[in-house]
């Protein structure tokens, strides 16, 4: 009896060994590929990072001066800018097993464009509360993208405001 439970014992280890390399077969290639697409990305967000930080250096101290209309023009810069550098992501070619959360994560990008452009006319409108309202929009918005993409271990591409203001 002990060599038959020993026989049938077999045929389930080589299933288990072939159910174990199909899951972690497509997950190494998978980790492979966000690898790619992480180095492809991050110069793109590397260079818009920069122009940014130069864009919006000292606009706090501009909106606590009550210099509205002029962080307001620097809002929108750094909106273009920023939209320059979506558009350039979405054209990056995205993983099979990722491409929905990436389509995700580009979405949210474009939010923050789109709301970093609602806070600069906000600001030349000379309405701070209105302003402030959407740099709550813009944080919890920048926490969602991030979120979306966390284990992809993006440096340049993480978006962090305290960079900037």
């Amino acid at each position: 009896m002990e060599s038959s439970a020993r026989k049938s014992s077999l045929p389930k280890l080589a299933l288990a060994l072939a159910v174990a390399l199909l899951v972690a077969v497509p997950v190494a290639l998978a980790a492979g590929e966000r690898d790619e697409y992480v180095a492809r990305v991050e110069p793109i967000c590397k260079a818009n990072t920069k122009a940014n930080a130069r864009i919006l250096k000292g606009v706090k101290g501009q909106v606590q001066k009550g210099r509205l209309v002029l962080a307001g023009k620097r809002f929108i810069r750094a909106s273009r800018a920023f939209g320059k550098a979506v558009r350039q992501i979405a054209k990056v070619p995205r993983p099979a097993p990722d491409a929905a959360k990436l389509k995700r994560w580009i979405g949210y990008l474009r939010l923050e464009k789109s709301l970093l452009q609602k806070v600069g006319k906000a600001l030349k409108a000379n309405n701070k509360f209105k302003a402030q309202q959407l740099s709550v929009r813009l944080n919890r918005n920048s926490n969602r993208a991030n979120n979306t993409v966390i284990n992809f271990s993006f440096d340049e591409c993480r978006i962090d405001s305290s960079r900037f203001l």
